[in-house]
């Protein structure tokens, strides 16, 4: 299993590629994980992550030399989350120039800069190859499934492709520059080709993908991402101080917005339903300049805090103890074809989920395991309507078990996977 992204990495992308790798033994395989060797002390996550005896961890993506360069965790990045107001919601001037020559270096720079250590990784590759029965790679970076292919065809292994995003139908995709775009179309094509299966995540990818390329579109399979055991941690009760929480985990960027959330909460305020009552947003991640000024403009930036990342385990307690969970709007056209991953941390962690999407996968998950409320795009009005129903008394509730949630599960989804794997293995 090549994952650049593993735990203790706190990315969406290490989590899957972890739960998968956790539950492989129970349906007989054993998998080696080549990884890279040290999450940046920004990413580090020091919550448990158990896995069992037949799971091998290799964190030799990268050469040793690089290692030296990315410092180790430190106590002050693992301590607790900050709570103070935002109040006028400014970032860093040092923290907006870093974002912007990021951006600029990815528009360059086909597939992602750490294709620098793509020379290493594949010898790591070829070393472990001839030892396992299958290949299964994943994304981001891209430039993994290139490396797959590679050792598959040398030492001829069957291939399973996993795509956590899309790679060309992406909105990131599309603000590069001709020459990386071309570059990448290339790569998608002919990893396709090569592969012998590609897993997605959403219904929606998968059948875009079938349409652009027909001929193999058998290889598409979909495998949402899945919820595991929240590591327990000690959390505040629901309405612990007479506060009302609303918490949204992961940044708010790029095409995603909290601007109805926003104008619905300045509404509230304008009726009096605020009055005497604590109300605060919670977001724990980068928040864009847009939607900061947004907050001040309708007067609603006392409500709202910018937190930092907190660790799984802890992060888990805090969505436990929320009243509502917060999934932000997304514009962008392409929408449909992403999940986030942390609608099914939400599902584990039982408190009920509102999504302001018009996505049918959303739609449809969290209308069978009855977990949450879907507003749709631009509905203040409904979104008004559903705070004003958690600031009730009793707050807001929904239908969902632990049967209802059991399709979205981790152990649910790796055994799809195991048969797929079973499948290739003996066809």
């Amino acid at each position: 299993m090549a994952s650049w992204l593993f735990p203790p990495h706190a990315s969406i992308g290490a989590k899957r590629a972890y739960r998968f790798a956790r539950w492989l033994p129970s349906h007989g395989w054993h998998p080696t994980v080549l990884c890279r060797r040290r999450a940046p002390a920004s990413s580090h996550d020091p919550s448990p992550w158990p896995l069992p005896p037949e799971v091998t961890v290799r964190a030799e993506y990268d050469a040793a030399v690089f290692a030296r360069f990315t410092p180790p965790p430190s106590e002050a990045a693992a301590g607790p989350a900050q709570t103070a107001p935002a109040k006028g919601l400014t970032r860093a001037w040092r923290d907006r120039l870093d974002e912007r020559w990021n951006l600029l270096v990815d528009a360059v720079v086909p597939c992602e800069t750490v294709v620098v250590h793509a020379p290493h990784a594949a010898a790591r590759l070829d070393a472990l190859a001839p030892a396992h029965d299958l290949l299964w790679t994943t994304s981001y970076p891209y430039h993994t499934h290139w490396l797959g292919v590679r050792a598959a065809k040398k030492h001829r292994k069957p291939l399973v492709v996993d795509l956590r995003d899309p790679w060309t139908p992406n909105w990131v995709h599309r603000r590069k520059m001709p020459h990386a775009r071309a570059v990448e179309a290339w790569m998608e094509r002919e990893v396709f080709e090569a592969a012998d299966a590609i897993v997605v995540t959403t219904w929606a990818l998968e059948t875009l993908y079938r349409e652009m390329f027909p001929r193999i579109a058998h290889k598409f399979v979909t495998l949402h991402n899945a919820f595991d055991a929240a590591p327990e941690a000690a959390a505040p009760a629901v309405g612990a101080g007479g506060v009302v929480r609303l918490v949204h985990f992961g940044n708010v960027y790029g095409p995603w917005s909290f601007e109805t959330l926003f104008r619905a909460l300045a509404a509230l305020r304008r009726e009096g339903a605020l009055a005497g009552r604590a109300l605060v947003l919670e977001n724990y991640g980068k928040l864009s300049d847009r939607d900061r000024a947004m907050a001040t403009a309708l007067g609603v930036d006392d409500l709202v805090r910018v937190m930092p990342g907190v660790p799984f385990a802890e992060g888990m307690a805090r969505l436990r103890s929320a009243d509502l969970l917060v999934l932000a709007a997304w514009s962008d056209p392409d929408a449909r074809l992403y999940v986030q991953g942390k609608l099914f941390d939400y599902l584990a962690a039982g408190r009920p989920v509102v999504a302001e999407t018009a996505h049918e996968d959303v739609t449809r998950i969290l209308a069978d395991t009855r977990a949450g409320f879907v507003v749709a795009p631009g509905d203040v009005r409904a979104m008004t309507d559903l705070v004003r129903r958690a600031l009730a008394p009793g707050g807001l509730r929904t239908d969902a078990t632990e049967a209802t949630r059991a399709p979205f599960s981790a152990p649910e989804a790796t055994r799809r996977l195991a048969a797929l794997f079973d499948r290739l293995v003996t066809t």
